[in-house]
């Protein structure tokens, strides 16, 4: 669930070109583009579903920036499932950002449950310049596990924004896309203040607001920006028979180790986990983590935090049975499936990217939504009341809307 500033008024069509003057200037002084940008234009957001999680990856590394994972069985053919990793957020309309061959994609495929990778696909987009390619790596058995990579050797190649057929029966598309997360960022950032980037180190106190806005009121902050996708139509088999999990990473070279080995510097897989229960300050530290050590540590957030809101435990031990660790959960031999429906002994599960997984997890929490725990509950924030737009997805691949 990639890690949840005044009202944005999005008139970016109008101030196209202005904001194009300040890109260019904001370069030049090497400023993180976006965080100023978005200041100048009236307080644009900080962060999404898992945008902007850290200072070092929104100023530094945007390209490394994990933001989105989706998992879930393609609409168009039964026996093949659709793997989505968005990343490099805050896009604007007519921006051509180029992307970053520095940086190794993977997803990571565990298929017995132990939260170790057993079969990984790789993304590595080729020089720099107008006519970028991209090589895709895999699915197979990883050389090392971990937060430590090497890269695969059987891989297909093809364009940036174009589709091509990639390696093990894959249809492949690694480009720009309308960005489909959907959620009223601005008023999560007055109940919960410091998962703001920017008002790090000392962010107000949390929850002097107790509501997200209303129905009609409620503003999808994300909704004039694109993001860079690498989208992935499988075989089935390709990943798997039954219950899998994935979560996504991304890694740079690291002059401390040997040649061709990549260190891990993101990770992201449940939407709104680490951005709802987690300190800002210890996002950087479980980006460079593996599954294996979130029962230790995510869980302790998760506590921590049901207490900070007067919630019974009951409601954390809920959130981590379906959420720890921090992979997504898919049922392979399943025809369909809805958002935490694997853990629930339902369906398929996965992720879609129409799912709204900010109402799922705010109605668990501050709700009794799986639980029926009504004690403290705060019904008012179990709903960001923000809907997906229709407009802003496809009925086939590659499923994410044209970019604005």
């Amino acid at each position: 669930m990639r890690k949840i500033q005044a009202m944005i008024y999005v008139f970016l069509d109008s101030i196209q070109s202005i904001a194009q003057q300040f890109i260019s200037w904001l370069r030049i002084v090497g400023v993180g583009i976006v965080m100023l940008l978005t200041l100048l234009l009236i307080a644009l957001p900080a962060r999404a579903s898992d945008h902007q999680d850290t200072t070092f990856l929104a100023t530094q590394r945007t390209a490394a920036d994990l933001t989105d994972l989706y998992v879930f069985e393609s609409p168009t053919d039964p026996s093949k499932v659709v793997l989505i990793m968005n990343f490099d957020p805050l896009i604007t309309q007519g921006e051509n950002r180029p992307f970053d061959p520095s940086i190794l994609y993977q997803f990571k495929i565990d298929n017995n449950g132990d939260a170790i990778e057993d079969r990984v696909i790789q993304v590595k987009v080729n020089d720099r310049g107008p006519n970028q390619t991209v090589s895709v790596f895999g699915p197979d058995r990883p050389e090392r596990i971990g937060t430590v990579s090497t890269l695969l050797g059987r891989r297909r190649q093809g364009r940036i924004n174009e589709v091509f057929a990639g390696p093990g029966g894959s249809t492949v598309f690694v480009g720009t896309r309308k960005d489909p997360f959907f959620f009223d960022l601005e008023q999560f950032f007055k109940i919960i203040p410091d998962r703001n980037y920017l008002v790090q180190p000392n962010p107000n106190p949390p929850f002097t607001v107790l509501s997200f806005r209303p129905p009609g009121e409620a503003q999808d902050t994300l909704d004039p920006f694109n993001i860079h996708s690498i989208v992935i139509e499988l075989p089935r088999a390709q990943i798997g028979t039954g219950k899998i999990g994935v979560w996504m990473t991304t890694s740079v070279s690291d002059a401390s180790r040997r040649v061709g080995n990549l260190k891990q510097i993101e990770r992201l897989a449940v939407p709104a986990l680490n951005e709802l229960f987690m300190d800002f300050k210890a996002h950087d530290a479980s980006n460079q983590a593996s599954p294996t050590e979130d029962a230790a540590n995510q869980s302790n957030f998760i506590r921590a935090f049901v207490t900070a809101i007067g919630r019974p435990q009951g409601i954390a031990d809920a959130v981590i049975s379906v959420a720890i660790p921090d992979v997504i959960q898919a049922d392979l031999s399943k025809s369909a499936g809805s958002y935490l429906g694997t853990q629930l002994g339902q369906n398929f599960g996965g992720r879609r990217p129409t799912d709204d997984v900010i109402d799922a997890t705010a109605s668990v929490v501050f709700g009794s939504a799986v639980t029926n725990i009504t004690q403290g509950a705060i019904p008012a924030l179990t709903s960001d009341n923000v809907n997906a737009n229709p407009a802003n997805f496809l009925p086939t691949f590659p499923y994410l809307g044209n970019p604005r």
